[in-house]
């Protein structure tokens, strides 16, 4: 198969998409010493149909001890890919508040829920059509 080299990104001809890291994982110098969480980044960029689309920085705050390595760099993926998707009017309307509180309004609710594996309470919204999928069950809140 036939690759092709841009800022160290390796993105094969034969892919209809991709989303390649353009760098390594990075920590962000931690400013505050009581802070419990480090911010990770990475860059992706975006190429469709052997095509440069897009270029963008994924971030997220990374837990130590309460958040998984990789499900913290799935999440600055998957940051980094909803930027390149903003950056192409992909779901504008999303990025409407007044649009996505009318959504919210017509198809969704607010519920206190509860992680049954971790017992963690939190408002979460849900389709009003849909109930809540394990692990999550519907809750009330008390502190």
């Amino acid at each position: 198969s036939t690759q092709r080299t841009r800022d160290k990104a390796v993105v094969s001809t034969q892919s209809t998409g991709a989303l390649v890291p353009v760098d390594e994982i990075k920590e962000l110098a931690v400013l505050d010493p009581s802070q419990k969480y480090v911010h990770m980044v990475r860059e992706y960029a975006l190429y469709a149909h052997e095509r440069f689309v897009s270029q963008a920085v994924g971030q997220v705050a990374f837990y130590t001890g309460n958040q998984s390595y990789s499900d913290a760099t799935e999440k600055i993926k998957s940051a980094a890919l909803i930027r390149c998707c903003k950056d192409l009017g992909v779901a504008s309307e999303l990025w409407d508040k007044r649009w996505a509180e009318q959504w919210r309004a017509k198809y969704g609710i607010q519920e206190w829920t509860e992680n049954v594996t971790s017992q963690r309470k939190a408002q979460l919204w849900r389709k009003k059509d849909e109930e809540w999928l394990w692990p999550y069950k519907r809750s009330t809140f008390y502190k």
